[in-house]
């Protein structure tokens, strides 16, 4: 008689060992797919925008809502989309300037720009913000406004896919501005809710003509 070298427990154990395996792999994946799909859930959100003198904002990369209005008179827009988290959100903000002068009104003075926005879901303009200055002037105010013919003004290109690249993270902080100091011609605007947002732009209010403001959030406040 040949006497067998497995027992039965030898030949059983290695196929449990793998079903078992098998079991924690799916529960893992399906857990993790659930996890994924509760983060890509898609939401509503609503807000509310006003911008010196215009904006275009893109969420995750897709225009949402644009003012309608370019210069005046000045207005406050109600926005609404639906976007999953992560959330970025990104403006494209213009104060009304000649691109080749940077004056306003017939290129007799210059003006000064400022966004501020309060959303549903709790983002607000403030601290946290990136901005990215991508037309400014006039150059050398002072000179300009005694002789236009000498304004002179630095626009450069938006950076490729600005709405959703990571390269933002490097952008320095956008500026907070007081209600004080943009002062919102804006019929009712104390009225508003605005929450807790404050105004933001570049480096400076008056010379920053079209600025690029991105923040991202991971989750609602």
């Amino acid at each position: 008689m040949l006497t067998s070298h497995f027992s039965s427990k030898g030949l059983t154990a290695a196929p449990l060992r793998l079903a078992a395996l098998a079991i924690a792999l799916l529960a893992f994946f399906g857990a993790s797919q659930q996890a994924h799909a509760a983060t890509a859930k898609t939401v509503t959100v609503t807000g509310l925008v006003f911008g010196d003198n215009s904006f275009e904002l893109y969420v995750n990369g897709k225009k949402v809502a644009s003012d309608p209005i370019l210069f005046t008179p000045f207005n406050a827009v109600n926005v609404s989309f639906r976007a999953s988290y992560p959330m970025t959100f990104a403006f494209k903000a213009s104060d009304y300037a000649d691109p080749l002068t940077g004056l306003e009104y017939n290129n007799t003075r210059v003006g000064d720009g400022g966004l501020i926005a309060r959303f549903s879901n709790g983002v607000v303009t403030g601290s946290g913000w990136k901005a990215k200055t991508i037309s400014h002037g006039p150059t050398d105010l002072p000179t300009c406004l005694a002789n236009p013919t000498t304004c002179r003004v630095v626009n450069t290109p938006a950076p490729t896919n600005w709405t959703t690249t990571s390269t933002a993270s490097k952008w320095a902080a956008a500026k907070l501005y007081t209600v004080a100091q943009v002062q919102p011609h804006l019929t009712g605007f104390s009225a508003m809710n605005w929450g807790k947002a404050g105004f933001i732009w570049g480096d400076n209010l008056v010379t920053d003509n079209t600025i690029l403001l991105r923040k991202t959030v991971t989750r609602a406040s």
